[in-house]
């Protein structure tokens, strides 16, 4: 409790810093120069909750599009181009920025007069090496796999888990040491889901809030989120629609012994490639008072129902049909699915993220008595 009321303390101490910095909001100026597009239009955005929304849009004239906008500390946007796929990511600060770019390969745009944006180059350009060797790796485990070399497969699987570590490591050590650089509250911002409560704690703690940013915020919300939901601590109850259009809560469920809530997606396959196990479960341990309330992210109500039909789950399911913008995935802290929360009779949570055997095991250990 100590440590959730000290985050509390310091997350409206960056607060109460990110609302100071509107008052010292700065303007950025972007020139994109962009060949083959006069008269088309280019537009500077940034993302909102699960929304784009728009900065400022200009036209194409001899050549070049002049953008600008009012930001209160440097921020991670993004420009888009009429018609054309993809858009261009940059970190926008108060300076004039200019940005080269081909409709043709948007990731080829060169970007500079922004120091933010190039520190953050420097950093993606070291980690992203490892991800040349993470590939080597799976093709190896692959192509062992397949000729059937277990003795080459366990080569491969642990020359990638200690290369995916290495990675993973390299972020952390970045974050710890560049404690007052908003690059860094951006970088693990966009990275919390590899992270448990105590990993991620820690990282936010060790920024200095000076200056802040609205990736600091968003992260002290985040640990704020993580640590009311951590095993141990009671469930946060919350209401959404059934397929038939009714109302179900959460607490209506808490009555049995054992209840799952499984966050998950017809379009997700790693949820799909796991519903035979939950079924499994749920059919073996249903009369000994184990249940599941299925909580989906999908869009689509036909493709929900359907995969609902296709698994097999009989189990009680809502959706706000929202994807990932489902109002109970942001009370439980959900960044990826599949993800589990296992709460007891007095609905306490008591286990999150059992997969496979260890859902078993863990239903087994309680309910075979």
């Amino acid at each position: 409790m100590k440590n959730l009321m000290f985050i509390v303390v310091i997350a409206l101490a960056v607060l109460t810093s990110c609302n100071n910095m509107k008052d010292q909001s700065q303007k950025f100026y972007a020139f994109v120069s962009i060949s083959d597009f006069e008269g088309k239009l280019v537009k500077v955005q940034k993302r909102v909750d699960d929304n784009l929304i728009t900065i400022d849009s200009a036209f194409v004239e001899s050549g070049v599009a002049k953008l600008s906008g009012i930001i209160s500390s440097p921020e991670m946007l993004t420009l888009s181009f009429q018609d054309v796929r993809g858009s261009v990511p940059f970190f926008a600060e108060a300076s004039e920025i200019t940005i080269k770019a081909s409709a043709e390969n948007l990731r080829a745009a060169e970007i500079t007069g922004s120091v933010t944006h190039q520190r953050y180059l420097d950093f993606v350009n070291e980690f992203e090496n490892y991800d040349e060797l993470l590939y080597q790796q799976y093709q190896a485990f692959r192509a062992a796999d397949e000729e059937g070399k277990e003795e080459e497969k366990a080569i491969a699987e642990e020359a990638y888990n200690k290369a995916e570590n290495e990675k993973k490591q390299f972020l952390v050590d970045f974050v710890m040491k560049n404690n007052k650089d908003v690059v860094s509250h951006y970088i693990l911002f966009r990275n919390t889901y590899q992270f448990d409560l105590e990993e991620l704690e820690a990282m936010v703690i060790n920024f200095d809030t000076t200056p802040s940013s609205i990736y600091l915020e968003q992260l002290y919300d985040r640990v704020v989120v993580l640590k009311s939901v951590a095993i141990g601590m009671p469930f946060i109850d919350f209401e959404l629609l059934t397929p038939e259009d009714s109302l179900l809560k959460l607490s209506d469920k808490v009555d049995a012994k054992l209840l799952l809530v499984d966050f998950w997606a017809s379009w997700c396959q790693p949820c799909r490639a796991e519903n035979p196990n939950i079924v499994s479960v749920y059919n073996d341990y249903k009369d000994k008072g184990f249940d599941v309330y299925g909580v989906s992210f999908d869009t689509e109500k036909e493709k929900w129902m359907q995969a609902i039909e296709a698994d097999k789950l009989t189990w009680s399911h809502v959706s706000d049909l929202k994807g990932w913008g489902n109002a109970a995935g942001k009370f439980y802290g959900v960044q990826s699915i599949p993800h589990s929360v296992l709460l007891d009779e007095n609905g306490v949570i008591i286990a999150k993220n059992l997969r496979e055997k260890a859902l078993r095991d863990k239903v087994a250990e309680l309910l075979d008595k």
